[in-house]
């Protein structure tokens, strides 16, 4: 009986522990803490976005074929050399160095691409010099018809600036007054222009700033003189009373409809 209990203990396995969960794997160490930002002094203020969406109009790539076109008017200051007069007696101190005409201008502009305008302007001017003794002055009048191109090279929404280049041809008209003995001379020139244009874009309209620099070549004997003044002049009284060859500096501030 003994030995039968003993081969029933030896045939009997073991009893095994049941399995249990796997241990959790050792944590990192936690390193610094880092701090919250502060959202609301990183934003800029209101008044701040405002200031730089206004600045930022000026230098931002606009889309100028919107309004491809504008027509305008605008005052005129010419500065150019003085007349050489020799048809009535004028001192010299009353003529001076240099002479500003002041007048009107009617111009149009068309871009054919962004970076490309073409403009055709109609430009005059006048001024008069006059001895303070005697009743003598002489006026003159000058009309100046020119086409040109501009490079548009600064294109944002509101500010477009050009370097522009053109030609094209003046009249001017000369009057003679002595007492009552008039005379006139008129004559025409070829101009050469080189400038810079600045346009400040504000929706359908446009304020248009022009600088510009003419070189002006005149024949001298190519006048047509009128009056009893010129009558008996000599050949060298009778030519054109300017330089053949000579600058002018023309400012322009004006007003356009663009469409």
């Amino acid at each position: 009986m003994l030995a039968f209990l003993l081969a029933l203990r030896l045939a009997a396995p073991e009893p095994t522990s049941a399995p249990g969960p796997a241990p959790a794997p050792s944590a990192a160490p936690a390193g610094p803490a880092t701090p919250p930002t502060d959202t609301a002094a990183a934003e800029p203020t209101p008044a701040a976005q405002r200031r730089r969406a206004r600045f930022s109009a000026f230098a931002r790539e606009g889309d100028p074929l919107q309004r491809r076109a504008m027509i305008g008017i605008g005052g005129v200051l010419m500065q150019a050399a003085p007349l050489r007069i020799r048809a009535v007696p004028l001192d010299p101190r009353d003529v001076g160095r240099s002479v500003a005409l002041g007048g009107l201008g009617i111009f149009g502009r068309y871009r054919p691409k962004p970076i490309v305008g073409l403009d055709l302007e109609v430009r005059s001017g006048s001024v008069r010099y006059r001895r303070g003794d005697e009743d003598v002055g002489v006026s003159q009048d000058q009309v100046l018809a020119e086409f040109g191109t501009g490079l548009y090279l600064g294109r944002g929404d509101v500010a477009q600036f050009a370097l522009s280049a053109g030609l094209g041809g003046m009249y001017t008209r000369v009057r003679y007054d002595a007492g009552e003995t008039t005379g006139s001379q008129t004559f025409g020139s070829a101009v050469f222009r080189l400038g810079a244009e600045a346009e400040f874009l504000l929706k359908r309209v446009a304020i248009v700033l022009s600088f510009r620099t003419y070189g002006v070549a005149t024949a001298r004997d190519r006048v047509r003189s009128k009056g009893a003044l010129l009558e008996g002049a000599s050949a060298a009284d009778r030519r054109a009373p300017v330089a053949s060859f000579a600058t002018m500096l023309v400012g322009s501030l004006g007003l356009a409809y663009r469409f």
